[in-house]
Parts: C-alpha cells; sequence; structure tokens
C-alpha cells in the first residue's frame, strides 16, 4: 500500500472502528531486495567514511539544502531538518566495482516516502572500499543517484558532497529517543516503547533511549506510557484493563502493539540495547513507585554482565552503556529511598539514578544527571552548577525546530529527550556546542 492509499484506507477505517493509529503505514521497499541483494556489504569500519556534513547539490526539494549523515550496524543514515525527514540505507559492493547506497528516505509526520539509491564518488573511493579498505572522507567525497516517491523507482536526481567531519557527540551527546524513533501519531511503521522503535531510533538519529516503564501484577517491569490498555495504543480482543491489573503472561499473550509488536519486558529492551544496537544508554522513566526496586535490580544484572564482558582481553569487545534510574515524582523518590535501602541491606550496589525536577535535589540524591521539563525554560545557570559538580543534563521532550535551536544555544545541554532525532542530530551540528562535561556512558 502507497503512502497515498494510506489516507483513504484511514478514512474507511475510521467509519467502521475508529482511526486511532497509523498502523497501515508501509514502508517502500526496491523489489527483490534491490541491488544490496547482489552486493557484498561494507564492513562496520568501513561505514564510518560516509559520515559527515554534506551540501545538497541536487535534491534539495527533498533533503534541504543540507544534511549530516551518521551511521550505525549496517545502516548509513541521512538526516535532515526538512519535515524531520531521514533516510535509512544500507550500502553494498558490486561486482563491477561500484559501492551502491540504497534505502527509503520518509517525513514520519507526514504521508510522504520513497526510495533512494546512490553510488560512491569518486571511482577511487569505490575501489578502496571493494578492496576492503576504510579510507577517510575529504572534500572529494560524493554521493550521486536519485529519490523517489512512494515505491516509485528513483528517478529524481540527488547529489552530495561530504563537506566536513561531524562535531563529537558519541559520548558527548545524548540525542534522546522519547520512547522510541516517533511520536504515535507518526507514521514509521513502528510503535512507541517497542523493541522495534529503539532500532529504528538509533537508525534516525538516537544514541539514548528514553523508555517508560511500568508493572504487571507480577512484578515485572514492561515498556509502555499509559496505565489503561488504550486502543490508540494496543489491539487485540482480550486486551483491556490497565497494565498492572495482568500478570505479564496475559499482557504478552492478550496483547501487541500499534503494529503487531509484542510489548517488552524491560529485561529484553536492555538485553536487545546492550546486544543489538551501538547505544549508549537509557533513560529509565518510572512511571509507577513499585517499578523502582525490580528495575533498579535488572540494571545491576546488566552492570555485571557488563563488567564480565569488559574485563576480557579482547578490547573490540568492550560495551560501554550506562541505564539510570529517572526518579519522575515525590512518590518515585520515595520508592527510591527504600530500594537503596534495600539493595544496600542485601549488600548489592545502587545503580546510577537521574532526577526531573528540583536541581538541588539532583545532588542531595548523588545522581548523574538533571532531567527537567522543557517548559521551565533553558535554565543555563543551573545546567552550568550540576555541571560544575560534574552532573549532565537532559532536557525533555522538545520535538520543534525553534525550540531545540533555543536550548541548544542557551543552555548547551548534554542531551535531549526527542522524538525528531533526525531534526536534532542535524541542529546539534550545525549550531550545537560540544559538552564540556562526559556523556552517560562515561
Amino acid at each position: 500500500m502507497s503512502f497515498k492509499h494510506y489516507v483513504l484506507s484511514c478514512a474507511v477505517a475510521w467509519l467502521a472502528f475508529g482511526c486511532e493509529s497509523s498502523g497501515d503505514v508501509t514502508i517502500p521497499q526496491f523489489p527483490d531486495g534491490g541491488l544490496l541483494r547482489q552486493g557484498t556489504a561494507l564492513t562496520r569500519g568501513q561505514l564510518y567514511l560516509f559520515e559527515g556534513m554534506y551540501d545538497v547539490a541536487q535534491g534539495s526539494e527533498i533533503f534541504g539544502d543540507g544534511l549530516a549523515v551518521r551511521t550505525s550496524k549496517g545502516t548509513v543514515s541521512l538526516l535532515t531538518d526538512k519535515n524531520n525527514g531521514f533516510s535509512v540505507l544500507g550500502s553494498a559492493c558490486l561486482d563491477d566495482g561500484r559501492v551502491v547506497v540504497e534505502g527509503y528516505w520518509q517525513y514520519p509526520t507526514e504521508l510522504e516516502a520513497g526510495l533512494v539509491r546512490l553510488f560512491v564518488d569518486p571511482p577511487e573511493v569505490a575501489a578502496a572500499l571493494c578492496a576492503g579498505e576504510a579510507p577517510k572522507p575529504d572534500t572529494a567525497f560524493s554521493l550521486h543517484g536519485a529519490w523517489g516517491n512512494d515505491s516509485d523507482f528513483p528517478t529524481h536526481p540527488l547529489s552530495l558532497n561530504w563537506t566536513r567531519e561531524l562535531k563529537d557527540w558519541r559520548g558527548f551527546f545524548g540525542n534522546t529517543a522519547h520512547h522510541g524513533a516517533c511520536e504515535g501519531t507518526d507514521h514509521c511503521g513502528a510503535s512507541p516503547n517497542s523493541l522495534e522503535s529503539i532500532r529504528l531510533a538509533e537508525r534516525v538519529g538516537s544514541n539514548l533511549a528514553e523508555v517508560d516503564i511500568r508493572l504487571t501484577r507480577d512484578g515485572v517491569p514492561v515498556m509502555f506510557h499509559d496505565p489503561g490498555l488504550s486502543r490508540s495504543l494496543v489491539r487485540g480482543m482480550f486486551c483491556n484493563g490497565n497494565v498492572a491489573d495482568l500478570s505479564v503472561a496475559e499482557l504478552l499473550g492478550s496483547c501487541e502493539y500499534t503494529y503487531g509488536e509484542k510489548i517488552p519486558t524491560l529485561e529484553q529492551m536492555l538485553d536487545m540495547l546492550v546486544n543489538e544496537t551501538e547505544m549508549e544508554g537509557a533513560y529509565l522513566d518510572m512511571k509507577v513507585p513499585g517499578a523502582v526496586l525490580p528495575s533498579a535490580r535488572l540494571v545491576n544484572k546488566l552492570n555485571e554482565e557488563l563488567a564480565i564482558r569488559n574485563s576480557n582481553d579482547d578490547p573490540s569487545d568492550d560495551r560501554k552503556f550506562k541505564a539510570a534510574i529517572a526518579i519522575t515524582t515525590d512518590e518515585v523518590r520515595t520508592a527510591w529511598h527504600d530500594a537503596k535501602a534495600q539493595l544496600q541491606k542485601e549488600g548489592a550496589p545502587v545503580p546510577p539514578c537521574l532526577f526531573e525536577y528540583d536541581p538541588n535535589l539532583v545532588l542531595t540524591e548523588g545522581c548523574i544527571a538533571w532531567g527537567p521539563t522543557w517548559t521551565a525554560g533553558a535554565q543555563p545557570d543551573n545546567v552550568q552548577m550540576l555541571r560544575d559538580h560534574g552532573v549532565i543534563t537532559i532536557f525533555w521532550t522538545i520535538n520543534q525546530s525553534d525550540f531545540m535551536k533555543e536550548f541548544l544555544e542557551q543552555a548547551k545541554p548534554n542531551g535531549i529527550i526527542t522524538g525528531r532525532a533526525s531534526t536534532l542530530f542535524y541542529l546539534y551540528q550545525t549550531i550545537g556546542t560540544v559538552p564540556p562535561a562526559p556523556g552517560m556512558t562515561e
């Protein structure tokens, strides 16, 4: 189904059932896997070649005048502030010596998407990649090809010229996914708080993940935002009531997210983040006080596993990752105190915490981060005061580019929670300041 056809299908569905979700959205794909299927995938080390800032010589009508490119495992991502757009691409060396970079582009807030196919230029760089080398980019490096609409074959010229390296962001600035790659009203093909949405978040610019934690009747932390199983978030004939009233088995057996994903447990989410992504940390938003202690135990378990993994003789297997328990209300703060007392009684470590409101209490609680809402303003004095004490600041939740610019310029924070990761990544690279304090992974 094309994005244009979605509008009609949603209208028909609304007459019968109400159209609360965008579950019919289809992400365009090349037939038969495109050229990627015919080639040999580039290595992770080679993908770093593509990272940088680019001028858009052709194709500004879809990507704007400039864009940022970042990479992750198997993915080259084009990120822009034009309509919060992004392009998720794979790459491969072809038998004829060319290197193709292809996939799809999308405006998540619009019913617009299409295919992209680009080739590496100059030919000498493509030849080096096909020979297994990992050359560094320079101003001669470019990508040329075409883009298209919906599932149509790309025919509109697209030409990107590399201009400079990216500013430091890994380990410095937290482009923090607001429960996933997009907001619930967007059209990304993945549901908030799902494993699939967090995987996509990395591909569209995020390196940290904010996820919502609730507790099932039998005490299992799961990823869900609302108290109740709203039809705007889930589907299933027997998926009714509140999360807290169901066991984890009942929840997983009866409910699916909008796009058909299973509701993940916190343990599943942390395992996926560490072992399937390059994400650097997780902001665990405690929606209920009862989730604090079991979540803290899972963070401790993760930290133990990471300590063992990082103590081996193979530095290439080292994994830096930090999860913080977010103290969101006075009730959660009380639960945090109780959890700390219980853990200390057991001789267990106390995991890192993040405090969302009073900046002075961040220091009182010994937290590593402050997570204020954007509605109180940029608060540069408080950001600097906490920075002087080694505490980082991550604002939530900013989706409008004008406010992103204001906070990047005035507060110079260590991170921002957003459902518009592509726009934030681009703006940080164009007007942001690399924070002097270490990021979440240090």
